[in-house]
């Protein structure tokens, strides 16, 4: 193992530069011509010190990914912004990270408010390169986070764990030249780094996904382009369902299928070895403070309920990753160290002591990231069990919201979700009408205590959801706030 992204990056450029490195709107983009435009770029980013930070606002696609490759070139760290994000919250980010230059088209500037004075750069000619790479900064990139709720945090990823997790993927995952890789998420969200780097450092050719019908429609997508690895929130799966479009005509052409983000639940791991039984699935785990992804566990159509439980197993840590299991009155909090840790929180010192933590090991201190993740032990197989703040309590019951998801999983529902909004509890799901209220209170009623049974349950056509493709939970507890005498189901 060893590398750096940006070294593997030329040597495809150099070693085949006809070699399709990106194929969008049919348009097929060769790592030359990609590479042609990073050199292009980074030669204005230098004109802005030696390690520049650069913010990218631009849209899934090759000048995205040339801009990321033109900052590390420049020994830059980049911000890869959301442009789906409101004006507020772009700028909100922009503003924290207090980029030296933005790189962005005119549409994705119109009506931001941006810092005074701040370049914008867009459409640089290219070149052949520049006398030399510049000297790599620390940070390779800083996302901020999107969950659900609570003020987002600038993750400083290192170069350095970044090259590593790289390393681990291109040896677990062994893409090629003749792969067609998916690029689903949002470049916001870190699990893109898997697709960007993996494709770009092993000769692969990366399929952006960037019109709202092919992110809705997934299946379409993979049969029309011939797909071989996909890689997303494991959520995505429900859509493909939903749209009964998991069928094996769809996804003939996969391989591979990785998943992060979410926990990976078994229903959904059934319907897709029916849909793609000649396809490996990757189960990974891994905040994005331990860059993308620290564990696996790889499933096959014949191997795979030995795992699984209401949801498939973590898996185990991946080459020079540890997990430490720190039990607490709640129950046991997952902590993870090695080199692929985050240096912090952008200029936030206060949330970095909190979550980055020492702990002493056989006389060794370790640095490691508190998770904030619940995991169980089952059959010496580590679950995830909730996270740590969805915890509540109901008329002076403890309650886990994912235990009340987790029984509306079990009555068919794939989209579920619980809040609780001025101490009443909320569920949402997903589905078509009618919804029997009354009924579905009823079977909740013989699956968990009488106060894990949401006052009110609502139906939507789908859950809304944030730039991660997550449920935003939010959102929901705005609609409750909002309707007070219910939710509009035609949302």
């Amino acid at each position: 193992m060893g590398g750096d992204v940006i070294e593997r990056i030329l040597a495809w450029a150099a070693t085949d530069p006809t070699l399709p490195a990106v194929v969008e709107g049919g348009v097929a983009v060769s790592y030359g011509e990609l590479v042609a435009r990073a050199w292009g770029l980074a030669g204005e980013l230098a004109r802005f010190g030696a390690h520049p930070k650069v913010a990218v606002l631009l849209p899934q696609g090759a000048d995205a990914y040339a801009a990321m490759i033109a900052s590390l070139l420049a020994g830059g760290t980049y911000l890869p912004c959301n442009t789906a994000s409101v004006a507020a919250k772009i700028e909100a980010v922009i503003g924290r990270f207090g980029p030296d230059v933005l790189v962005a088209g005119p549409e994705q500037t119109a009506g931001l408010a941006l810092p005074p004075g701040l370049p914008v750069l867009h459409k640089v000619p290219p070149r052949d390169g520049m006398p030399q790479i510049r000297a790599p900064h620390r940070l390779a990139y800083v996302i901020f986070t999107s969950g659900s709720t609570g003020m987002p945090k600038g993750v400083m990823i290192p170069r350095a764990a970044l090259n590593h997790y790289v390393d681990w993927a291109l040896a677990a995952m062994r893409p090629g030249p003749g792969d067609r890789w998916s690029q689903h998420p949002n470049i916001s969200f870190d699990l893109s780094v898997l697709d960007i780097f993996g494709a770009l450092c092993s000769g692969a050719a990366l399929y952006p996904l960037r019109s709202e019908s092919e992110r809705m429609l997934p299946a379409r997508f993979i049969a029309a382009h011939r797909l071989t690895i996909w890689n997303s929130v494991p959520s995505v799966v429900d859509m493909m369902s939903k749209a009964r479009e998991l069928t094996p005509e769809r996804l003939a052409s996969l391989r591979l299928l990785t998943f992060c983000g979410e926990a990976l639940h078994t229903a959904q791991v059934e319907a897709l070895f029916q849909a793609a039984p000649q396809a490996v699935i990757h189960n990974t785990y891994g905040p994005t403070e331990c860059t993308v992804s620290c564990t696996e566990l790889r499933l096959t159509a014949e191997r795979f309920r030995h795992a699984c439980d209401d949801t498939v197993a973590l898996g185990t840590a991946i080459d020079g990753m540890r997990l430490h299991l720190l039990d607490g009155e709640q129950g046991t909090e997952l902590a993870i160290s090695g080199p692929q840790l985050a240096d912090g929180y952008w200029e936030d010192e206060a949330r970095t002591r909190d979550a980055f933590i020492t702990l002493e090991e056989e006389g060794e201190a370790i640095r490691a990231y508190r998770t904030g993740d619940m995991v169980r032990m089952r059959d010496g197989q580590l679950f995830f069990a909730r996270r740590k703040d969805t915890q509540v309590k109901i008329r002076g019951y403890r309650l886990e919201l994912d235990e009340v998801n987790s029984a509306l999983r079990g009555l068919g529902f794939a989209e579920a979700a619980t809040v609780l909004v001025e101490g009443r509890l909320h569920a949402f799901v997903g589905a078509p009408p009618p919804l029997d209220e009354s009924k579905l209170r009823h079977e909740l009623g013989r699956r968990l205590d009488p106060h894990a049974v949401p006052e009110r349950i609502h139906r939507l056509d789908q859950l809304p959801r944030n730039a991660n493709d997550k449920i935003d939970l939010g959102a929901l507890a705005g609609l409750v706030t909002l309707a007070e005498g219910g939710v509009d189901h035609r949302s």
